[in-house]
């Protein structure tokens, strides 16, 4: 059995790291002004009761965030019958989907591990589509010009905004938030893992968004793809993707993160990752599978339940 002390890779320096690289300070001045931006949108939520016949609670919840767009989220609640303690408060897994817009990396069912569980989906996104329409293919490659307007500014708005809602709720222990998720989902939650100091943990399996200048002279990679058919593989567009790239991001990253990599992943190379990786300074673990492609993986999804349950 793996203990808490054997998933990690423990760095006594935990702390952000002090950096006098003008891009990081450039990054940094864009992320805190992204954020009080946010905080001036009222997040006037509606969150209805959903009544499957699950074991479980079901809530939809409607959002509003940056820019006044409106975004979806689902939220799962355990049902603990024999408690009678009805002031317990559940740790919360914030999860995100892959590019696709749809497949969340973790279920609503998994609530009855004894989290909370809150799908968030993004802009345009999944359930968030009906209020703002999207080609998902051109997520990456529309509004390039500046880092002010460009998709995962607000993305990732979004996300930070769900865990607003979370810590409103009574039923949230808001010192225990995690953010887990595949591929873009997997991105997602490094990146605002990095700027939320909120979050306390990180799990991200395959993920996308990382590195992209490495990412973008990978033959195969989803990076590459987009920006070559976009006719957007240049100096300009990499340079406001600096600003949503976890790579970019990881001197503000010091939590715990569980990271994994497939050896046969072109799509979210594996060179992408480790770099992350090697950048990122705190607990960290890297889980690489030789064989493995762009595609989901049993043994990583059971060791993130030992990792989130050690750190949460």
């Amino acid at each position: 059995m793996l203990t808490c002390s054997a998933l990690t890779h423990q760095n006594k320096n935990r702390a952000v790291q002090k950096t006098d690289d003008p891009l990081s300070h450039q990054i940094d001045h864009f992320w805190q002004e992204t954020e009080q931006q946010l905080k001036r949108e009222p997040m006037t939520s509606l969150v209805e009761a959903r009544r499957d016949a699950l074991p479980y609670k079901v809530f939809a919840v409607t959002l509003t965030s940056l820019g006044g767009v409106r975004i979806r989220a689902l939220l799962s609640l355990p049902i603990e019958g024999e408690s009678l303690d009805k002031t317990k408060r559940w740790p919360v897994i914030v999860t995100v989907p892959g590019y696709g817009g749809s497949q969340q990396g973790i279920m609503l069912s998994e609530c009855q591990r004894g989290y909370a569980i809150l799908q968030v989906f993004p802009r345009g996104q999944g359930e968030s589509a009906p209020f703002m329409k999207l080609n998902q293919d051109d997520k990456l490659t529309l509004n390039t010009e500046h880092p002010q307007g460009m998709y995962y500014q607000g993305c990732y708005a979004d996300v930070m905004r769900a865990i607003d809602f979370a810590v409103s709720r009574p039923e949230i222990d808001p010192s225990r938030i995690a953010l887990a998720g595949t591929s873009q989902g997997g991105g997602i939650a490094l990146a605002v893992g990095a700027i939320d100091a909120r979050v306390k943990v990180v799990v991200a399996h395959v993920p996308f968004l990382c590195n992209f200048r490495l990412a973008a002279t990978l033959q195969g990679s989803l990076v590459k793809s987009l920006l070559d058919k976009a006719g957007k593989n240049n100096e300009q567009t990499l340079a406001t993707l600096d600003y949503f790239d976890p790579y970019q991001l990881a001197h503000r990253f010091h939590k715990p993160v569980f990271l994994s990599a497939g050896g046969k992943d072109t799509t979210c190379p594996e060179a992408t990752i480790q770099s992350f990786f090697k950048r990122v300074k705190g607990k960290k673990q890297l889980k690489t599978y030789p064989n493995l492609p762009h595609t989901t993986c049993l043994d990583f999804y059971n060791r993130s339940w030992k990792w989130l349950d050690c750190h949460l």
